[in-house]
């Protein structure tokens, strides 16, 4: 009887052993999925911060939250010259989310053109779908020539404070400035983003100053939509733990990044005593890239109405002596001596710029005087066109937004 028993318990055993090794794998990647969304994230100067980053979308992926969607992440947490592709996904069976690399890059710089164009490619073939969004976060100057990162000494102002890129001594981190040497022009980044073989829907900046018109209008062929801040955004960037959930929600792209907006701006309006890396600095914008060239044509018309005005009345968006960024339509409303032609400005700026999805607190923060700045009139995008200074001005009538608004 006793060895019927033990016979027993042992094919019971083997059973069970024979169970668990035909368990099903905690995550099965859909073939094609619904969507596919990449944060990218190069350079090593803000690698805490992306980190922390990295962390919120753990904490947002649940086994509900992506769906059907895949959730990637590039970034460069060894060195300038190499990368990893992750994928962040929900494991079923340990029921917590979990990190598998997808592919690493042992030679990579991230101020070529070539090596960011093939990171795109790689996670379409990686994780295809039919939809696709890009995050970028970084570092940002707008338009401005990556080897305009910092200014010339031929260029500086004998002022010690004029210096444009130049943080003040003890300023809390923003994104306004990264790793020399490894960055993109705007339009080298546009073509790595127009020759891709599939097409991302939007393109999140999670860096200062992208929100700006001449950046906007170079990227307006390669993607939708762009959400993008006027300003400096804090070293914390977005909530991810709030934003990815929305991302990959079936109510459609815009409705989507309406909600990413908003939460943008609630952490920074209302959350922002969480932490001291905060300040209550967050402003925010969408732009429909397919509204800009019209948006272009109505700019057109204010050339040969211009007046002068006090430029110290006109909104900006950047602390020190250079402000460089100043608000769009505020300049126009003016610069600009016909009320009509104002009028009709502002309508397509409505169209460009949903004002539903543009956001501001009270103030924004620059690290450039480490000084909270009023924001008195927001329209969400700038234009660095009045700068009365000759920093950059040959290069601003180089821009495609100048060229064709003049």
């Amino acid at each position: 009887m006793m060895r019927l028993l033990r016979h027993t318990l042992c094919l019971l055993t083997l059973a069970t052993l024979a169970a668990c090794s035909k368990e099903e794998p905690g995550y099965n990647p859909p073939a094609r999925a619904d969507r596919t969304v990449l944060l990218y994230m190069p350079g090593q100067s803000l690698s805490a911060y992306y980190k922390n980053n990295i962390q919120g979308i753990h904490t947002a992926v649940t086994d509900r939250a992506l769906g059907n969607g895949r959730m990637l992440v590039c970034w460069q947490p060894e060195k300038q010259t190499s990368a990893v592709m992750l994928e962040i996904y929900y494991d079923r069976n340990k029921r917590r989310s979990e990190t598998k690399t997808l592919k690493t890059y042992d030679d990579f710089n991230a101020g070529s053109a070539a090596d960011v164009q093939r990171i795109f490619a790689d996670a379409a073939e990686l994780a295809p779908a039919q939809n696709y969004g890009l995050i970028i976060g970084c570092h940002g100057k707008a338009w401005i020539p990556a080897s305009g990162g910092v200014l010339p000494y031929s260029l500086r102002s004998a002022e010690p404070d004029d210096d444009v890129w130049t943080t003040a001594p003890g300023a809390k981190t923003t994104r306004s400035f990264g790793d020399t040497g490894y960055e993109l022009d705007i339009t080298e980044l546009a073509s790595a983003i127009e020759t891709q073989s599939f097409r991302f829907d939007y393109l999140i900046f999670d860096d200062c100053f992208m929100a700006n018109i001449e950046t906007l209008y170079d990227l307006r062929r390669a993607v939708d939509y762009i959400v993008a801040s006027p300003c400096e955004v804090m070293g914390d960037g977005f909530p991810y733990d709030r934003i990815v959930p929305h991302l990959f929600e079936g109510n459609g792209v815009l409705s989507s990044l309406e909600k990413a907006c908003w939460e943008f701006w609630n952490l920074y309006e209302n959350d922002w005593r969480s932490t001291i890396a905060y300040e209550q600095s967050g402003c925010i914008s969408l732009a429909v890239t397919a509204q800009l060239d019209a948006l272009a044509k109505e700019m057109r018309r204010i050339k040969d109405k211009k007046q002068a005005f006090d430029i110290d009345a006109l909104q900006y968006y950047k602390g020190n002596v250079t402000k460089l960024f100043y608000d769009l339509e505020h300049y126009v409303t003016l610069c600009c001596n016909d009320q009509g032609v104002v009028d009709d400005f502002k309508a397509r700026m409505e169209l460009a710029f949903p004002v539903s999805s543009r956001h501001h607190t009270a103030s924004f923060y620059s690290a450039y005087d480490r000084r909270n700045h009023s924001v008195n009139y927001y329209s969400g995008v700038s234009v660095s066109e009045p700068e009365p200074s000759a920093k950059y001005a040959a290069e601003n009538q180089q821009t495609n937004w100048y060229r064709d608004t003049h």
